[in-house]
């Protein structure tokens, strides 16, 4: 019968690199290889000094029971000294008399220059650990492999789960489109017909007013969600397309909801390929919050709008002489929801679906402002 003293012997000169740990996980004694290494003084030390786990790296504990649950798997160690690392790769041991744990492996070596990094030499290495790195480089290639197949069975699932959350999202815009927005402006023009009735006396015209502008305030904020799914969900359509035309579309919609001066000038062809529907939608929601928060004490109030070329992008800038952001909002200006003033309805989803429109058309867009001075953006896009 072996001892315990030839059996420890025997493991010295066939893993010269092995170490054991009992169950605090303290190492009760090394190889002489691997003490060249991080040192003599390593007995009697914790195992986490000198050693974490790269492979199994989830889900394994620093415990000899978590440990006990990856028997008969290859270990990827990254150690480290007191002035390089290195990594060993091995098999853990479970020894059932004295509960201990007997690592058994080598060095992971790719060039000349980890011998001399190490400090190691030719017979510092076991006779056979040439053949269990070979045997060990192909035991990680299949679990890679094996990782690898798993890996794509589960990426198959997450797509089929996207592409059945994607139709129902197509079904949600498509019930949210047809289901609100209809009955929204059959009550609208209900009202409407109500309002034009003769004997109606000026506090329930007043109160249908109020009516109206809910109305319109969510079907404003329906708009916005349907544009920003739009946006997220299709991809650019580039078409030839007329600014000119697009501006003068918008400005004449809102002349009417507002006495204000628009003036527009082209420093180049209003001629472009671009996305109409994202290209529109930008320049509506940004012309639109000028005239939203203009000074309504003032009876100058002006949106300039300036179209230019920059190399291969097209610049517009529209300025306006409104309410003005005050410098502490400016940051925040373009998150989700935020709304640099409660004194005007909004939803705050306006600046956030530009940029993101921008950033689709691959542009930018920025935005200056002073309070009780005016506000100026400027979009770049490709042209």
């Amino acid at each position: 019968m072996i001892s315990t003293k030839e059996s420890n012997l025997l493991i010295s000169r066939l893993f010269p690199f092995h170490f054991f740990l009992n169950q605090e996980l303290i190492i009760t004694e090394a190889g002489n290889s691997l003490k060249k290494i991080i040192g003599d003084d390593c007995v009697g030390m914790p195992f986490t000094k000198y050693f974490s786990f790269v492979r199994p790296g989830l889900g394994i504990k620093y415990q000899i029971d978590s440990i006990r649950l990856y028997e008969n798997q290859i270990f990827i160690l990254a150690g480290k000294s007191n002035e390089f690392t290195f990594r060993l790769k091995g098999e853990f041991v479970f020894h059932e008399e004295n509960k201990s744990l007997l690592f058994c492996g080598s060095p992971w070596i790719l060039n000349e220059k980890d011998f001399e990094k190490l400090g190691l030499k030719i017979n510092d290495f076991a006779v056979h650990d040439s053949t269990i790195d070979m045997i060990q480089n192909l035991r990680v290639q299949q679990m890679a492999v094996e990782d690898s197949n798993h890996s794509n069975e589960m990426l198959a699932a997450k797509n089929d789960e996207l592409k059945k959350a994607n139709a129902e999202l197509d079904r949600f815009v498509y019930s949210v489109s047809h289901d609100l927005r209809s009955p929204l402006l059959s009550i609208h023009g209900i009202i409407d017909i109500i309002k034009q009735r003769e004997e109606l006396s000026e506090s329930t015209i007043s109160l249908l007013q109020m009516i109206i502008n809910s109305i319109n305030r969510l079907d404003n904020s329906i708009v916005e969600i349907l544009d920003y799914s739009r946006n997220a969900r299709f991809d650019i359509q580039n078409t030839d397309l007329d600014l000119a035309v697009i501006l003068r579309q918008i400005t004449e919609d809102l002349k009417h909801s507002a006495n204000i001066n628009f003036d527009i000038e082209f420093n180049t062809a209003p001629a472009i390929s671009s996305d109409k529907f994202r290209l529109t939608t930008i320049l509506k929601n940004i012309i639109s919050n000028s005239v939203k928060y203009r000074k309504s004490n003032n009876d100058n109030c002006f949106v300039k709008i300036i179209v230019s070329k920059q190399n291969s992008f097209l610049e517009i800038t529209i300025q306006d002489n409104g309410i003005g952001i005050s410098e502490r909002s400016l940051p925040k200006i373009f998150d989700m929801f935020y709304r640099a003033t409660s004194s005007v309805e909004g939803t705050g989803l306006g600046l956030y679906i530009c940029k993101e429109m921008v950033s689709k058309l691959g542009g930018t867009i920025t935005l200056e402002s002073l309070l009780g001075i005016g506000t100026t953006v400027k979009i770049s896009i490709p042209a």
